[in-house]
């Protein structure tokens, strides 16, 4: 179903339109001048748009011409007598998708309606796809001025053979980075491989890395070739590296040097030629100092050090990433294209992202699936921490799925126990009277709550 704006100042034709449409399972909307087109066109999310050439004493080319600056992807079928033919090639020349002469026979219409649709959606398709790609595996967005300086040392480190160490906090984007990098490398037509040196348990680390030999350890029936090996000729992408066991630091450090590596269980050398671009979200030369992390392998995966912004500092960015975001959960949600209200945006503005560009994009995810109208507006704008300061309650988190309603009714009794016994100097009746128990009940509660705390300086008290 599309909807479709009729632009006619015959009364009699929009209705024919109308009915011809509705009867095809789409949306119809009317308009009789340029003034009422231009109020539909902005506040219903209109896909099609036909306009005839003559709206009385208006021109509909001028409107074209409107239409065209401002919304310039919207598909407009221009109506016209064979006297405007002149009209119609200039219309075209505008950028309409197609014409139609009356009088026209309406199913004639309304297999160029569907038509232009089809063709509209592909091209929709084929920018979402563009975006997507480059999105993901060559564009990093940002407009603010720290931005622009990883774009600059991205653009600079590429073509080059050297280690890259990126850091930055969580949710920064630091993969996209490594993804940026490789695609505007040289190597760019051999793998990247990816692994999170912080997500699995030291032994297979080490295995994912560097692979393994048959009956290398019990369980290993056949070989399996590592990461590092399946990424010869191309990029390895180490995240959270800082996490790394001292023993698989050592062999890292290695093949680093050396472009080799002995398998787990393996007799002899592989070589291999892979670039490596590091992450971490932590202070590695703090790690460094305190022994945490080899010093020489840090030198050796910092040849150039790529630096993040968390999201907080990068200003603008916040409503260029919100939009880029609402547009694409839009179209895996598969709704019209909603917008961010003025409220909306001052609330992003607002809030420091701890989660930084993840947290973003699952807040404008959340507001999408939530989002009942065509605008976001604050209140589906789930943000947790900021909306628990603002809503001490803790409805928003509860009905936002952050915690259960038992978590929180629990979390909610424990405070009001603690603020009772502090009131009280820690006495448990007078504390049981203050919050409406008897001593049975209250000592129950407390000390359920006591074994439970990780306060274990929670004042006891006299008993009575």
């Amino acid at each position: 179903m599309a909807t479709v704006l009729i632009v006619d100042d015959d009364a009699s034709l929009r209705v024919v339109l109308e009915i011809a449409l509705e009867r095809r399972g789409h949306c119809p909307l009317t308009a009789e001048n340029s003034e009422q087109a231009l109020s539909a066109v902005q506040n219903n999310g209109v896909d099609l748009v036909l306009l005839d050439v003559r709206l009385g004493q208006e021109n509909g080319v001028d409107l074209l011409r409107l239409v065209r600056q401002n919304w310039a992807d919207l598909p407009v079928i221009m109506i016209t007598a064979y006297a405007d033919s002149h009209s119609a090639v200039e219309a075209m020349k505008l950028g309409a998708s197609d014409y139609i002469h009356k009088p026209f026979d309406v199913q004639e219409l309304l297999l160029v309606v569907e038509r232009s649709l089809k063709t509209s959606r592909l091209q929709e398709e084929n920018r979402w796809l563009k975006k997507e790609i480059q999105g993901r595996y060559g564009e990093i967005i940002g407009e603010s001025p720290c931005m622009q300086e990883v774009f600059h040392l991205v653009e600079r480190v590429a073509p080059t053979v050297i280690n890259i160490l990126v850091t930055g906090e969580s949710g920064t984007g630091k993969e996209l980075v490594a993804r940026a990098i490789h695609a505007q490398s040289p190597r760019r037509d051999n793998p990247l491989m990816v692994i999170n040196c912080g997500g699995l348990p030291e032994n297979l680390v080490e295995s994912e890395l560097f692979g393994y030999r048959r009956g290398a350890f019990t369980g290993a029936d056949k070989p399996k070739k590592g990461l590092l090996e399946l990424a010869d000729s191309g990029t390895a992408f180490l995240d959270e590296v800082a996490e790394l066991a001292p023993s698989t630091q050592v062999k890292l450090l290695r093949c680093v040097q050396d472009k080799s590596f002995i398998p787990l269980g393996g007799a002899s050398e592989i070589t291999t030629d892979v670039r490596i671009i590091a992450a971490t979200n932590r202070q590695v030369d703090q790690d460094v100092a305190q022994g945490h992390f080899r010093d020489d392998l840090y030198y050796r995966l910092s040849g150039m050090i790529i630096h993040l912004p968390p999201l907080r500092d990068r200003g603008s960015d916040v409503l260029l990433l919100a939009e880029h975001f609402l547009g694409r959960a839009c179209r895996e949600q598969k709704r019209s294209l909603l917008r961010l209200s003025p409220e909306a945006r001052r609330k992003l503005q607002r809030y420091h992202f701890p989660g930084n560009v993840r947290e973003l994009e699952n807040i404008i995810e959340r507001a999408v699936a939530l989002e009942q109208g065509n605008t976001i507006t604050p209140s589906s704008l789930i943000i947790y921490e900021q909306d628990a300061a603002a809503d001490p309650s803790g409805v928003n988190r509860v009905l936002g799925g952050e915690l259960s309603l038992e978590d929180h009714l629990q979390s909610e009794e424990h405070k009001i126990l603690k603020a009772a016994m502090d009131a009280t100097g820690g006495h448990k009746s007078q504390a049981a009277q203050l919050v409406g128990l008897n001593f049975r009940q209250f000592r129950y509660r407390w000390d359920k709550y006591a074994s439970e705390s990780q306060d274990q300086n929670a004042p006891e008290g006299a008993s009575s």
